[in-house]
């Protein structure tokens, strides 16, 4: 037994962050037991304990604790574990920044306004440090150096924020920088979010929306043998220019390292407020996986392209080897065409890299922006590559990886891969929609249909509780009513059903992804104020329970579309908007219980169930029959628990219908993927939900892979069959919204559906996977499995359950059940198992009404007893016809045959039909 981990606040020693007194600590054992344990927790400041237990029973190593934090004050935590045999410990610390306080320092700007970047610097002397902190921020993005070397290994610091209301302020150690003598610090400041171009109101983004100068603000704080020295930011500073000539997020960068660093000026002080300025919440954006050129491409044209094999955001790094004011260019982009390098969905975005060297060997990379690329087109550099000279760098908000899933088909693996990365890329301090084109945005709809997949996937709770502060603040200034962007830069619009939603659906999956309450603490009032909104909206409207009328972005690129502009499905905007309504009432109030928050609990369960009665009068027929005539429409109803209460067969059976249309195949929008496949398995069609999810052709997610796709497109046919990208004028390669899917596959495929801090497993076990294995987080750490079908009848499982935890096993068709070579139960405590199960009946691979006639036509000896069940058979037989209709099942024929004098099946002829498919695959396997 050994404490692997302590994470505080989801963190591994957190330094400089908003903590809002509130600690949320959790130990990690490095096996499963089902021992009782003891658990026991120190917080120590020095060598005062300001807070301690006493030996107790431990049910989980999970602490949260209310506590008055000191500024500036670093604090140990040291946990204890004890069984019968031994006691384990584990220490970690955490580091508290300014809280209430302000910095001494000022805000420092300069009169030279045109400039896109500036270098404050100042000199300064000191004893050797002791312990040294830098706290600092800036408007514009910053890097700052002592002694020309970066401190800290992030970037895009101070983060992407509301400006005008929060300016997060970092915190470095940088003791180890501080030796005795004389010393230089210097801060580069670029554009950046703050300044640089931005926003969709006006083409390629419009400069200087939240100011048109650049300010730094720091306090060095040092302490030595002679005490406490302060160096903080005032008129002392120069300012010096910087070899950054421009920059933007949009823009790329243009670097002349031929610029020598000139003093322009004595810094300027600002009368700027310092009451903005607040301890961080973003993670530190990072670099992360580095990838070696995989191809130099030397195009048709004449141009030199270099291939990384990987769609990523982030940036290339190149060794400079180039003389003295030679100046070469990096063109980014996502695709070739033609066998040519393309950008034109870049839109207005330059994208570009461009340097002008001094003729010193280096390695050289951009500072204040990012882009989203796989290939990269050289301009001016020797015809010779080396291609060790280049390396891409993924960068992205620092979350530790906590999901994945393996099988035995490598397509969907590379699914699997494509749908993480896609999170990667646009995971870059806010939840972007894309990272290469004049957009990146933190698109809420988006962040909202994505959020539970992200959480499986990686550590998101401080990202997205960061995320979640970023939407209060808009909402404050909107009387509750969320943006369709946050920050929302350059707009006011917003109050749109699932993109405004984010208010609800993000605090409550992260909630229920980790059992912390601090993020629905911090947003319950915003959760609240958003439900508010709508509601007097709908009131004011005349009918206060069901949100009508209003301009909605509806099922957002669905392939139903009647819109003439290809953009929304035809999934009634009233009934997405309704049922969005219905759910962002529903969290409410079980945000509500779980604070013990009685009257708003009352109040918004209330307001749910009035809008549940107000939705099934408006959108069914007295029968029963969903006025929903789509897959979205119909998958969200049944999704939300929105029909009448003997309704829900008619509903399933509506949906199975829409899909038999489109053989199998979705055409749902942003709003319907995400639940599509949920919808199904949670109501007995696991097989039609695995075709959907299976299928290779357009559209689906596998045509994806086949196209070589290494992220998630915008649209189901970003590319067509021959690889040509849709000039639309919007079209991402790198759009993490469909990829939504995995959420299911965590849950379904791979078989793991989170109860709390405890596990539900039950797998989809199906002759399409041989192998599955992977992983999920509980708040109490990885819960991992693995299973292999051994033959039809017999499928092997090895279990780990953390400590903490519990597994509820919900296997069907079960003979016996051995764990651990015992007869099992199916509650496991916390452990590691081996599980063996025998089934009553064979794992085989059978066909029924719904599967399309194509593929069991030319199994004769089937065919010839399906003849006599289904009336319209000889009719399909007939010369020619059976081209027409064997892409269409059983089913669907059956209702489309009524034009001929056909009635469609009743239950007892799919009962029929379905048992003759089922006898004869479980026959076949018996004669093997």
């Amino acid at each position: 037994m050994k404490l692997t981990t302590i994470e505080v606040n989801h963190m591994i020693k957190p330094l400089g962050f908003d903590f809002n007194n509130s600690l949320h600590i959790v130990g990690f054992l490095d096996q499963g037991t089902d021992q009782k344990l003891e658990r026991k927790l120190v917080i120590k400041n020095n060598d005062k304990t300001i807070y301690q237990t006493n030996w107790e029973a431990a049910n989980d190593l999970i602490y949260d604790i209310s506590l008055i934090l000191k500024p500036r004050t670093k604090y140990y935590v040291i946990m204890s574990v004890k069984n019968k045999e031994k006691i384990v410990n584990k220490e970690t610390w955490f580091e508290t920044a300014f809280i209430n306080e302000n910095l001494k320092g000022n805000w420092i700007g300069t009169n030279f306004h045109k400039l896109h970047s500036v270098i404050f610097s100042k000199k300064f002397s000191v004893e050797k440090a002791n312990n040294a902190r830098l706290y600092i921020s800036a408007l514009g993005l910053y890097e700052v150096y002592i002694d020309n070397k970066k401190v800290g290994d992030e970037y895009l610091t101070p983060g992407f924020t509301n400006y005008f209301r929060n300016i997060q302020i970092q915190t470095y150690d940088v003791t180890d920088f501080l030796n005795s003598g004389n010393h230089v610090i210097s801060i580069l400041v670029g554009d950046g979010w703050y300044k640089g171009k931005l926003g969709l109101k006006t083409h390629g983004g419009q400069p200087n929306n939240y100011g048109a100068d650049l300010f730094a603000i720091a306090d060095l704080i040092i302490t030595n043998k002679n005490g406490e020295q302060i160096v903080t930011t005032d008129e002392s500073w120069k300012v010096i220019k910087s070899p950054v000539t421009d920059s933007g997020i949009y823009y790329g960068e243009d670097y002349d390292d031929t610029i020598s660093p000139k003093v322009l000026e004595s810094a300027h002080l600002s009368q700027k407020t310092k009451g903005v300025l607040n301890d961080r919440l973003s993670l530190p954006v990072k670099k992360h996986e580095v990838f070696k050129v995989k191809k130099i491409i030397h195009t048709p044209n004449n141009s030199t392209v270099l291939d990384f094999g990987q769609n990523i955001a982030g940036w290339v790094e190149f060794k400079n080897n180039l003389p003295q004011g030679q100046k070469v260019t990096l063109e980014y982009g996502e695709i070739l065409q033609d066998e040519e390098f393309y950008r034109d969905n870049l839109r207005s975005a330059r994208a570009k890299f461009t340097y002008k060297s001094n003729g010193k060997s280096k390695w050289v990379r951009p500072h204040f922006t990012y882009f989203g690329f796989r290939y990269v087109k050289l301009d001016n550099f020797a015809k010779e590559i080396n291609p060790d000279d280049f390396k891409a760098f993924a960068l992205y908000s620092n979350m530790e990886e906590t999901g994945n899933i393996k099988t035995d088909n490598k397509k969907v693996n590379r699914l699997f891969e494509n749908i993480k990365w896609g999170q990667k890329s646009n995971f870059i301090d806010i939840p972007t929609d894309c990272p290469q084109r004049d957009e990146r945005l933190g698109w809420t709809g988006d962040a909202a249909i994505f959020a539970e997949t992200a959480s499986y996937n990686m550590e998101t709770y401080a990202f997205f509780k960061k995320f979640a502060k970023d939407i209060a603040i808009e909402q404050d200034e909107q009387e509750g009513k969320v943006p369709l962007y946050v920050p929302r830069v350059d707009t006011d619009d917003g109050g749109k059903a699932v993109w405004s939603d984010a208010a609800t659906i993000i605090p409550w999956i992260s909630y229920q992804r980790s059992q912390d309450k601090s993020i629905l603490k911090q947003n319950f009032s915003q959760m609240k104020s958003w439900v508010d909104w709508i509601h007097k909206r709908a009131k004011k409207a005349g009918n206060e329970f069901l949100w009508l009328g209003d301009d909605q972005l509806g099922d957002w690129l669905a392939l139903d579309t009647e819109d003439i502009l290809k953009l929304k499905g035809k999934t009634a905007d009233d009934l997405i908007a309704s049922a969005f309504y219905y759910y962002s009432s529903f969290i409410v109030k079980n945000a509500a219980k779980v604070l013990y928050f009685k009257k708003e609990e009352e109040k918004y369960g209330q307001l749910a169930n009035s809008i549940k009665t107000a939705f099934i009068k408006h959108f069914y027929t007295g029968d029963g029959l969903t006025v929903a005539d789509t897959q979205t429409g119909l998958a969200l109803c049944l999704k939300f628990h929105l029909y009448p209460e003997n309704a829900k067969q008619k509903v399933i059976d509506l949906l199975v219908e829409k899909i038999e249309k489109k053989q199998n195949h979705l055409d749902t929008g942003f709003v319907g993927t995400p639940i599509l496949l949920p919808a199904l398995s949670e109501n007995n069609q696991k097989n039609l939900a695995l075709r959907i999810f299976l299928q290779t052709d357009y559209p689906s997610w596998l045509f994806e892979v086949e196209h070589g796709a290494t992220t998630i497109w915008e649209r189901w046919n970003s590319l067509d069959d021959q690889g040509k990208i849709a000039e639309n004028g919007m079209n991402s390669l790198n759009h993490y919204s469909n990829g939504s899917v995995m959420a299911w596959a965590y849950e379904y495929l791979l078989g793991l559906k989170q109860s709390g801090s405890n596990v539900e497993f039950g797998p989809a076990i199906s002759t399409k996977f041989h192998t599955v294995s992977g992983q999920i987080k509980l708040p109490t750490g990885l819960v991992k499995v693995n299973w292999k079908i051994k033959d039809a009848f017999h499928v092997a499982f090895n279990v780990h359950i953390p400590y903490g935890s519990k597994m509820m096993l919900k296997f069907s068709n079960v003979k016996e059940l051995i764990v651990n070579d015992k007869h099992g139960q199916y509650t496991l405590p916390s452990g590691e198992y081996h599980i063996y199960l025998t089934l009553k009946k064979p794992i085989v691979e059978f066909f029924d009404v719904h599967t399309p006639i194509s593929e069991f036509l030319d199994n004769k000896n089937l065919t010839s007893k399906i003849s006599k069940l289904v009336p319209f058979w000889d009719f399909l037989t007939l010369p020619g016809n059976m081209k027409n209709f064997a892409k269409y099942s059983l089913y669907q024929l059956s209702k489309e045959m009524k034009g001929i004098g056909f009635k469609p099946f009743n239950e007892q002829e799919v009962k029929r039909i379905n048992d003759l498919f089922k006898q004869t695959a479980i026959l076949g396997v018996k004669n093997e």
